[in-house]
């Protein structure tokens, strides 16, 4: 427990570093909603982008997280890590600065399981239009991008040409 003592400002560093890229990747998500409501198809391109660099620094602080926790003899699995934690007192820094992390990613993947919900509610209605545009027969079956069966019901062609 010495080690994981003595190299623990490294370990806060590292946590805070990881509060620092979950809390702009918190943002971008917010800023790729309000892209997806307004139907701004380069600012959504421009959060997709800063979306998977932000992920792709999670992942690499990650995973000199897990690495530092192995080496100072800590768990390095999350699940573990958070059992290791629990056993702190409340007002550790390090347990602290782990939960904000996990409530803030958390937070991430809700925002970005609503923005995935929306996409895909979008997605449906320029379906339903262009298959009204195109004078197709909306009760024929289809099938989505992911091979599952979608039935569009009723309706008329606008035009006859």
């Amino acid at each position: 427990m010495t080690a994981a003592r003595d190299r623990q400002p490294e370990l806060l560093r590292l946590l805070d570093q990881q509060i620092g890229a979950a809390t702009t990747l918190l943002g971008i998500l917010k800023t790729e909603r309000e892209a997806l409501n307004a139907r701004d198809l380069e600012s959504l391109s421009r959060s997709g982008d800063l979306k998977h660099r932000c992920l792709a620094e999670l992942d690499a602080l990650d995973t000199d997280r897990r690495q530092l926790a192995e080496l100072i003899g800590l768990p390095a699995d999350r699940v573990e890590f958070d059992d290791f934690l629990s056993t702190l007192l409340e007002r550790d820094p390090m347990r602290i600065r782990w939960q904000r992390l996990m409530g803030l990613l958390e937070q991430c993947r809700d925002l970005n399981e609503a923005n995935g919900r929306l996409v895909a509610l979008q997605r449906h209605h320029v379906q339903q239009a262009l298959t009204v545009l195109r004078g197709a027969d909306l009760d024929t079956q289809l099938y989505g991008p992911d091979g599952s069966p979608a039935f569009l019901s009723g309706g008329l062609p606008i035009s006859s040409a």
